[in-house]
């Protein structure tokens, strides 16, 4: 039987975390252990956690991945899920999605789907890359999908960070999540880098959670997430993406610095200041134009 434990993101989330956490006792695989890593909440998220019988760890708000970094080096599990606050599971997720890493040695990631909190519309599905153009698109000059439906496992470009099993080995290895990171995009560097590395990961359609997209994010916040969303993209190209690919990125934020001038002056003096360690982690990285392409074109072994 797979070897599983939780690690739980959370910040405020006292009024939607007993729902999380109660569906993690229903699962037909239980977790060995349940962690909420909480950022330096003000709320009752602590006890919360302690009446679920979860093992707090307390940590300053440092950002989603760095969240989840401290919990999977709590773990001791040879897998891990990986969870926003504001979700729920349907009781064979836990199972399904470790049934697919325990098939496969080189998996890294599971990704389920995910409906709204009503359970009636699908928000997240399988991710897919094409090209596309440098304006009104998430990643300047390609098309990123997060809802193409499947009807069988299959390779995703990317696990969602409210939802994803990893297997903890590999995640340790990737030295996890960057910690540059305050929110957005930091599911998509990871499971990169580990396509880079050969590792895949895949979305399992039966695997199912219910979200409550954005339910704790606070007002406070959104001008740090905004400026983050465009440090991130720009750190992640270029880290990760071939030259070219990475030049269409910052042309694309060039462009559309007018609609966005706070948000992407902050995130680009940000990378600025990084040039030089992101330069020495491009070249461990060693950005891969094969495996764009193999995404591109849909393909690749799961």
């Amino acid at each position: 039987m797979a070897d599983v434990a939780v690690v739980v993101g959370n910040y405020k989330g006292a009024e939607v975390l007993a729902e999380c956490l109660a569906s993690l006792r229903d699962q037909t695989l239980p977790p060995r252990a349940t962690f909420v890593v909480d950022a330096d909440s003000t709320d009752a998220s602590a006890a919360v956690a302690v009446a679920y019988g979860a093992t707090l760890i307390a940590t300053p708000n440092l950002g989603l991945g760095y969240l989840y970094n401290r919990g999977v080096e709590a773990a001791a599990t040879e897998f891990v899920l990986l969870l926003n606050n504001d979700v729920a599971l349907e009781r064979r997720c836990v199972e399904l999605l470790a049934a697919e890493l325990v098939a496969a040695p080189a998996r890294f990631a599971a990704d389920p789907t995910q409906l709204d909190w009503a359970g009636q519309q699908v928000i997240h599905a399988r991710t897919t890359l094409r090209r596309g153009s440098l304006l009104r698109e998430f990643i300047p000059g390609l098309h990123l999908d997060s809802v193409v439906l499947a009807d069988r496992v299959r390779p995703t470009v990317c696990a969602n960070g409210a939802a994803m099993l990893v297997r903890r080995a590999m995640f340790l290895e990737l030295g996890g999540f960057d910690e540059t990171f305050f929110m957005e995009w930091e599911d998509l560097d990871l499971c990169w880098r580990a396509w880079l590395r050969g590792w895949s990961t895949v979305y399992v359609p039966a695997a199912i959670v219910r979200h409550r997209v954005g339910a704790v994010t606070t007002s406070s916040l959104a001008p740090r997430r905004r400026a983050s969303a465009h440090h991130n993209l720009m750190r992640f190209a270029l880290k990760c993406l071939p030259r070219a690919e990475a030049g269409r990125v910052l042309l694309g934020e060039l462009l559309r610095l007018p609609a966005h001038p706070r948000a992407i002056a902050t995130g680009g003096s940000r990378v600025a200041v990084e040039l030089a360690e992101i330069v020495r982690l491009r070249r461990a990285q060693r950005p891969a134009s094969a495996l764009l392409d193999r995404v591109l074109d849909d393909e690749g072994a799961a």
